[in-house]
């Protein structure tokens, strides 16, 4: 078994996680658009374990100025079964303690600690990461808004000038905890002008695309070839090419009703359908507005799901003074 590292990403691993298929639950997905998005990974730090030349397992970093972020965790399916279940014997395989020699490793270069998402319900990565020292941290949600037909806004549109919203964020956002700028800065943004041109509101929206294999729950797979025909969540849910946008970051000084608006707004200048808020519950936005929001028909039947937080070498605890900051470029 040979352990190769790497400060680009190669060909070799975007083939590898190009077949990987995620979710839990029932739930499999492919991300459709991962060749293009993960060359825009930040600072990425790989290591690829290769048996007879041919990659079986791969662990994939951001590094970051306060902690190191597993961005790609993945392994052969053959390996699966032996890899991501919990044990009953204390022992560690061969290729467990390959990838235990990458954390140790790596940690003693820089002392930052190691994060991770992992969705609450996945008990098998839950199990992995406490085999690999990971302990819960603290825990984000995912909402879903959705519109039929989405309504443009007056006074809404798109702007690739950083400059012209960096001060507001960095007022909303700063302290936050694990906060950085790297992906938001980037653009491009959707801002609220009010009458003089000054910016009231802004976010920024990554559009996403994902092949779904099957739904959550026992018949998942049944109602993916189902959705075609039922009216109005077919025109919600496309299982093999599904659009939605994610938000990076969302104007801190905005009531309920007029951020409804805008992100409906948000959904008619990328012509989709529905956003994945990926937010930490103690958040100042979300916690303004969920109570008052029409979230619409995918969240009534999804509602709010928990995503963990889990962290190896924490040097602190989580505070809800200090809300996690969630790059959604880490989830998608």
């Amino acid at each position: 078994m040979e352990l190769e590292e790497s400060d680009v990403i190669t060909e070799d691993l975007v083939s590898f996680l190009e077949g990987t298929e995620l979710g839990t639950n029932g739930a499999r997905y492919t991300h459709v658009d991962l060749r293009k998005r993960i060359f825009e990974a930040d600072r990425p730090k790989s290591f690829a374990l290769k048996r007879n030349g041919h990659m079986i397992a791969n662990v994939t970093f951001c590094v970051r100025d306060f902690a190191f972020y597993v961005r790609y965790f993945a392994f052969h399916p053959r390996f699966q079964s032996d890899s991501r279940t919990e044990r009953k014997r204390d022992g560690r395989s061969l290729l467990e303690q390959s990838i235990e020699d990458v954390f140790k490793n790596l940690g003693a270069q820089k002392e930052l600690p190691f994060y991770a998402y992992i969705e609450a319900d996945n008990s098998r990565s839950q199990q992995m990461s406490k085999r690999f020292g990971f302990s819960p941290y603290t825990a984000i949600i995912s909402r879903t808004f959705s519109r039929l037909y989405p309504r443009k806004m007056k006074g809404v549109s798109m702007s690739s000038d950083w400059n012209e919203i960096a001060a507001l964020v960095k007022k909303d956002y700063s302290h936050y905890d694990a906060y950085f700028d790297t992906h938001i800065r980037k653009g491009p943004f959707v801002v609220l002008r009010n009458a003089h041109g000054d910016v009231d509101a802004y976010a920024k929206f990554n559009l996403v695309e994902w092949k779904i294999h099957s739904l959550p729950g026992r018949f998942g797979s049944i109602w993916v070839k189902a959705l075609p025909f039922i009216p109005f969540l077919r025109k919600l849910i496309k299982p093999k090419a599904h659009l939605f946008l994610c938000p990076d970051i969302v104007s801190h000084h905005v009531d309920a009703k007029k951020l409804e608006r805008f992100f409906s707004a948000a959904l008619a200048l990328y012509k989709a359908n529905s956003i994945i808020w990926f937010v930490d519950p103690n958040d100042v936005v979300y916690e303004k507005v969920k109570n008052r929001f029409s979230w619409g028909i995918l969240d009534r039947i999804i509602g709010a799901k928990r995503v963990n937080v889990v962290m190896r070498n924490a040097n602190s605890s989580y505070s809800i003074k200090r809300p996690f900051f969630v790059s959604a470029f880490d989830l998608i």
